[in-house]
């Protein structure tokens, strides 16, 4: 699965993007500026506008990426057979990665003041959201049927659980591992103290 965005934008584009996402983990998002973007990539600010039409389009075009490259990882998985806890799984290791190389979707995606300003761009986060916990739940349902996990696991509930998991791991990680340690390995205990919840006759796993 290719995580980088060069394959979406052209040169100068992607060194916009970049420079959003660069500034974005270091200043929030309202501390973004079309200013302070042009300064980050070398521009005058109106050559910026040559590019983007301001500086929420680059939101919505980063965002539009991260669903196809969540589409994409989805596809992946599902041609190679996964079971449902090999599925959760990787999945979450997936998106773990992604954030990890790149913080600044993470406050993107989860920005209160952006979607305050741009209801548009709170739709369509709000749209992937829905289908990625309906994903969830389909295999959580799965593995239930496969008797993987157990018979009394409510899918819905446990759908929400694991995307609040992801929550969970970066704010430790970003707060109070203040990035010293990978999100991954923040991550790692977790996450398996969740799955090992879900799970029906089987011994914990490591």
């Amino acid at each position: 699965m290719k995580k980088r965005f060069e394959e979406f934008l052209e040169k100068r584009k992607l060194d916009i993007v970049t420079a959003v996402l660069k500034l974005v983990d270091r200043v929030g998002v309202a501390g973004v500026t079309t200013k302070r973007i042009a300064h980050e990539v070398g521009f005058v600010e109106g050559a910026l506008y040559k590019h983007f039409n301001s500086k929420n389009e680059i939101f919505h075009r980063l965002l539009e990426i991260a669903e196809i490259q969540l589409r994409d990882n989805f596809k992946e998985l599902q041609a190679c057979e996964a079971d449902p806890e090999q599925w959760l799984r990787e999945w979450f290791v997936f998106v773990i990665s992604y954030l990890e190389d790149f913080p600044g979707i993470y406050r993107i995606l989860f920005s209160d003041a952006l979607y305050n300003e741009d209801k548009e761009l709170f739709k369509k986060f709000k749209s992937i959201t829905w289908n990625i916990k309906e994903r969830l739940e389909e295999m959580l349902r799965h593995g239930k049927q496969q008797k993987i996990f157990r018979p009394d696991l409510d899918a819905e509930t446990s759908s929400i659980m694991y995307l609040g998991m992801i929550h969970t791991s970066f704010t430790l990680w970003n707060v109070f591992e203040e990035r010293r340690k990978s999100l991954r390995d923040v991550s790692r205990p977790l996450f398996t103290q969740f799955m090992n919840s879900l799970l029906a006759n089987k011994e914990a796993l490591p």
